[in-house]
């Protein structure tokens, strides 16, 4: 077989991660192009973790790495998510409370708005009915002023006619009261 065709070495996310790494010159035989660095990548200065450039302290695979971090998220994320639920599920029951609530008040406004629209149409006729009355009476009152204006002179007529009655009962008194004196001194009692 030609070199040339040779099936490549599968490499895994960590070895493609470290040879992207730029070497920086330090290490004994370090040419900074990890293409053709003779030193094994462990050797190299730095090394690429999830969060930067770390030291030579790093062990682990990045899929292990990424793993126990996707696991501390979800582990994080759970228990925020049980804690929100002590928030949201109080919050949604208030809400469909407050919303059954609304919704019989604004049931309740429709049905007295339909009786009191009931009831001005009803005092609309009523109204018709009391202009009749009113202007009846109207005309009933003229009558009765008439008539009173008429009582009025009537009134003022005995009231002249009383007059000149007690004006005669005062002189009928003076023409008899003399001749009766005078008749008293000869009665026997």
């Amino acid at each position: 077989m030609n070199e040339d065709h040779k099936p490549k070495k599968i490499k895994n996310v960590r070895e493609v991660i470290i040879e992207s790494i730029e070497c920086e010159p330090g290490i004994k035989g370090c040419t900074a192009d990890p293409d053709t660095c003779p030193n094994s990548p462990d050797v190299c200065d730095k090394k690429l973790s999830m969060f930067g450039y770390f030291d030579d302290t790093i062990t682990d695979s990045v899929e292990h790495v990424l793993s126990r971090s996707l696991d501390d998220l979800t582990k994080t994320f759970t228990a925020s998510a049980k804690r929100w639920e002590l928030i949201v599920y109080p919050a949604m029951f208030s809400f469909v409370v407050l919303a059954v609530y609304g919704f019989f008040l604004i049931f309740s406004l429709t049905k007295d708005i339909s009786v009191v629209s009931t009831e001005m149409v009803n005092m609309s006729r009523n109204m018709t009915q009391m202009s009749t009355d009113v202007h009846s009476m109207t005309l009933i009152m003229q009558d009765q002023s008439a008539h009173i204006s008429e009582m009025n002179k009537n009134m003022r007529n005995m009231s002249m006619s009383m007059n000149q009655m007690r004006y005669d009962m005062s002189n009928m008194s003076s023409n008899v009261s003399r001749p009766m004196n005078f008749m008293n001194s000869f009665a026997p009692w």
